[in-house]
């Protein structure tokens, strides 16, 4: 009968902790420390853009300033919990599999144009089921939406890429 392998052993303050799967077999996680540091990492990339071109939508294509006020009201909130989903997804998609700074770019800008389309979408379908009309300028103002997209989920891709080139890194080092 042979003995089973000793697990290998990770040190108590890596970035990663060995942990008993449901099958019983030990797998290697994110540590406690290190996961909810990330999570805020990747949640404040994601809800400070958001907020971010929220605001330069509002002051280069409507023409209003948003204050403080306006960014942290209701209203702000949901869009920093829309826009902190952006890099989580993608951490979800490529965790830990060395994927390339091109994989992660393109992988966010597919995340960030399902968003927006789907945002550009229910704003439309409510304007037209309230019985308004979509004037002229909602061409531009949607194309204008779609390009702050890019330009965040490229933010996004940087951080999500650095966040897991970090991560592996430390794994290598310990």
């Amino acid at each position: 009968m042979e003995r089973p392998k000793d697990p290998p052993q990770l040190p108590e303050d890596g970035p990663t902790e060995l942990a008993e799967g449901r099958d019983g077999e030990l797998v290697e996680r994110l540590s406690a420390g290190t996961a909810t540091l990330l999570l805020a990492w990747l949640m404040g990339i994601g809800a400070a853009s958001a907020l971010l071109a929220t605001w330069v939508f509002a002051a280069v294509f409507l023409g209003q300033r948003l204050g403080l006020d306006d960014l942290f009201s209701g209203v702000g909130f949901y869009v920093a919990l829309f826009g902190a989903a952006g890099p989580t997804l993608l951490w979800l998609t490529g965790r830990a599999q060395g994927h390339s700074l091109p994989w992660f770019g393109w992988t966010a800008a597919k995340i960030g144009f399902v968003m927006i389309g789907g945002t550009i979408g229910i704003a439309a379908l409510g304007v037209l089921m309230l019985g308004g009309q979509l004037g002229g300028g909602a061409l531009p103002g949607a194309l204008a939406l779609i390009g702050l997209t890019l330009l965040l989920s490229i933010l996004w891709a940087l951080a999500v890429w650095s966040a897991d080139r970090y991560i592996a890194r430390a794994r290598v080092e310990t």
